[in-house]
């Protein structure tokens, strides 16, 4: 997703649309079940380049050193030394991103068709392939693995292992479960426990969502409660937000924003990152009206699909197309 994102239009692409262009990239797997997780990862994402161009403008204005070599950028686009046979393979060098490092195999895999016509998910070696990670097949999960043992540095292919961030996800997950089982017990809601860290709003931001310090996720979160309860969603396109007066003095004045261009403006008015400490999510008072919650956010994920549905047929969409040949 973190390739796929800077590609499109976040101002007229819809959700179907995306995750069409995603499974495409992924050489057609089926990602109809993944549509909730692809949507909060999505805003993760968004949130994630926001964060990345803050921290960027930060460093550039901090360092007015001459010009040596490129900054080379962080997480899975840093680019690092590769293995002499990956670089030999895929041929474009001893250094690369891992991102690119991807994007080039699934090229390959795609031009060679080495997708299970089966099960799409499943990658089918060829010789060279096999003389590279050294094992028959893999699944497009799983191949990441083999793809790290070639990328400084170099860890070693261990299946039955977790990364670190999938360890930290697992110990949350099981920390929420005990939570919930004690909290029945106790007849009680679990407090939660906020994970990012918290930022000082502008007096704009701080006037719409009635907080002056919050994490990312709960100004997101607090703008969409805001959203819902002035009803600013475009009856005939939900994905469009009308902006009235409060949400037009944070949306840099537009009459209108999309729910995925309005994060790079939010971004402005997150004013000063502080401390963890400095936030403690509120316990939960009305714990039958967060079900209800719940309940209309799946009746609005319906709603939105019968409109992008609409949306796609009115203007010939591919996404449409496809599915209407098959």
């Amino acid at each position: 997703m973190e390739t796929l994102v800077p590609t499109v239009d976040l101002e007229t692409i819809t959700t179907k649309q995306f995750i069409g262009m995603l499974s495409k990239d992924m050489g057609g797997a089926d990602l109809s079940s993944k549509k909730k997780y692809i949507k909060a990862t999505l805003t993760e994402v968004l949130d994630a380049m926001s964060g990345n161009e803050e921290s960027a403008d930060e460093e550039s204005e901090e360092e007015k050193e001459p010009p040596q070599k490129k900054r080379r950028g962080g997480g899975l686009s840093a680019v690092k030394e590769v293995s002499d046979e990956l670089a030999e393979f895929l041929g474009k060098g001893k250094e690369m991103a891992r991102t690119e490092v991807v994007k080039s195999l699934w090229a390959y895999i795609k031009a060679q068709n080495l997708q299970n016509p089966k099960d799409r998910r499943e990658i089918i070696l060829d010789d060279k392939m096999k003389n590279l990670f050294h094992v028959e097949r893999f699944t497009m999960f799983t191949m990441n693995k083999y793809v790290g043992s070639h990328i400084h540095p170099f860890t070693p292919v261990d299946l039955n292992s977790l990364s670190e961030n999938s360890k930290k996800k697992k110990e949350e997950a099981e920390k929420r479960r005990q939570a919930k089982k004690e909290s029945k017990k106790d007849g009680k809601k679990p407090r939660k426990r906020g994970v990012q860290a918290p930022w000082r709003l502008s007096e704009e931001l701080a006037a719409i969502v009635g907080k002056e310090i919050l994490p990312r996720p709960q100004v997101t979160k607090e703008l969409w409660a805001y959203i819902k309860k002035h009803d600013l969603q475009k009856p005939g396109d939900r994905r469009r937000i009308i902006c009235n007066e409060a949400l037009k003095s944070i949306m840099d004045g537009n009459e209108e924003v999309t729910m995925f261009s309005m994060n790079k403006y939010i971004t402005p008015h997150l004013v000063e990152k502080l401390d963890k400490s400095a936030y403690t999510h509120e316990e939960s008072e009305k714990s039958e009206s967060e079900d209800d919650e719940g309940s209309e956010d799946d009746e609005e994920d319906d709603e939105e699909d019968d409109e992008e549905e609409d949306s796609d047929e009115e203007t010939g969409s591919e996404g449409s197309s496809d599915e209407d040949s098959d």
